[in-house]
C-alpha cells in the first residue's frame, strides 16, 4: 500500500510540474485595441528527449525554417467568431472560419487577457496555442521545457518546449487585409474545414451477419476539398491483381445539409455515422459501406504515406 501511495504522489507532482509549464506575457487591452489581424511571426517547438551527454533534438522553426515557412493570420473580431488563413510550404493558402472566446482581467471586466480560438477539429480546445494571452498588439504563448525522472524507467527526460507569438499587422476584422497579401485564398466555413480531409473506403459488410467481405481492391481512397464554391472529390485506387498499379478519377460531390451531415458522391448518398468520428456510411443490397476520415491533410505527402501503408509488403 506505501508503494502505491508513494506512486500516486510522483504521479500527482509530476502532473502538477506538467501543468505549470506554460507561461503567458499579459497585459489586457480594451477589446478596440485587441481587435484586428495579426501574422504568426514566431512558432517553435522542440519534442520531449532523453538527457543524454551530446544529444540535442532538433528545433522545428516553422515560420523561418524552408522547410515549413509558415505564413498564417489570425482575425479577431471581437465576436464570437473569426478566421484563421494557413500558408506553408507545399500548401497553398486558405482560410477557415473559427469560433473565438475571451477571458477578462478580473479587476477590470473592459481589459481583454487571454483570446482562445479553435475550428471544427480542435472544437473546445481552451489550452496551449489555442489560448493566447494578450498584450498591446500582440498575442503569446510559451510552454517552457521541465526536467524530470521517468517513474519506472529511470531515464533523465527533459518536456516538449514550444513558443508562439502573434504580432498586429492591421485594424481589419474581416478578410480585406489578408486578401491583399494571397490573390487565390480558398475559404472554408466552420463545418466544411472538419470534413475536409482523406477517406478510407472500406470492405463491405452483410448488414444481416455481419460478415466483412474482402474487397476487389488494395486501397480506395477519397480526397475531398470542401472549400467554398469549389468542393470536390478525387479518387485514387488500386486493384488486387495490379496493387502498384494506382488508378485516379474525379468524381462528383455534393452536399446535402449545411453541417454536411449527408453528402452525395458520385452519385450515391452518404450519412454521417454518429458512433465514428467524421466517418460516412451508405446501405445497400443488403451491405454497408463506410467511408472512413483517415487524415484532415490533404497533401500528397499524407496520400502517398497512406497509400504505401497499404501496399504488400516486397522483400527485396
Amino acid at each position: 500500500m506505501k508503494t502505491v501511495k508513494h506512486l500516486l504522489a510522483l504521479l500527482l507532482i509530476a502532473t502538477i510540474l506538467l501543468s505549470t509549464v506554460s507561461c503567458y506575457f499579459i497585459s489586457g487591452q480594451k477589446m478596440r485595441i485587441v481587435k484586428g489581424t495579426y501574422k504568426l511571426t514566431h512558432y517553435s517547438y522542440t519534442p520531449s528527449y532523453e538527457r543524454k551527454e551530446g544529444y540535442t533534438p532538433q528545433t522545428r522553426d516553422y515560420v523561418g525554417g524552408e522547410e515549413y515557412l509558415y505564413e498564417d493570420y489570425l482575425i479577431i473580431t471581437g465576436a464570437s467568431t473569426g478566421y484563421y488563413v494557413h500558408k506553408a510550404v507545399g500548401v497553398d493558402p486558405y482560410v477557415k472560419e473559427i469560433t473565438l472566446s475571451y477571458e477578462y482581467d478580473d479587476e477590470d471586466s473592459s481589459k481583454v487577457e487571454y483570446v482562445i480560438y479553435n475550428d471544427a477539429i480542435s472544437i473546445n480546445e481552451n489550452s496551449g496555442i489555442h489560448r493566447l494571452g494578450v498584450t498591446k498588439n500582440n498575442l503569446n504563448y510559451t510552454k517552457n521545457a521541465i526536467d524530470y525522472t521517468e517513474l519506472f524507467t529511470k531515464r533523465p527526460m527533459r518536456s516538449e518546449a514550444l513558443s508562439v507569438r502573434w504580432t498586429k499587422v492591421d485594424k481589419a476584422t474581416d478578410l480585406s487585409f489578408v486578401r491583399e497579401q494571397f490573390s487565390n485564398l480558398k475559404k472554408y466555413d466552420y463545418n466544411a474545414f472538419g470534413v475536409r480531409g482523406i477517406y478510407d473506403l472500406g470492405s463491405p459488410t452483410e448488414i444481416e451477419t455481419g460478415s466483412v467481405l474482402e474487397s476487389e481492391y488494395q486501397y480506395y481512397f477519397y480526397v475531398i476539398d470542401t472549400a467554398e464554391g469549389a468542393i470536390t472529390a478525387t479518387v485514387y485506387y488500386a486493384l488486387k491483381e495490379s496493387p502498384r498499379e494506382q488508378l485516379t478519377k474525379t468524381v462528383s460531390i455534393s452536399k446535402n445539409a449545411d453541417d454536411w451531415s449527408l453528402i452525395t458522391v458520385d452519385g450515391k448518398a452518404w450519412t454521417i455515422d454518429p458512433s465514428w468520428a467524421n466517418s460516412y456510411y451508405i446501405e445497400s443490397d443488403g451491405f454497408k459501406y463506410r467511408l472512413s476520415h483517415v487524415s484532415y491533410d490533404v497533401s500528397d505527402e499524407v496520400l502517398e504515406s497512406l497509400v504505401e501503408s497499404k501496399l504488400p509488403y516486397e522483400d527485396n
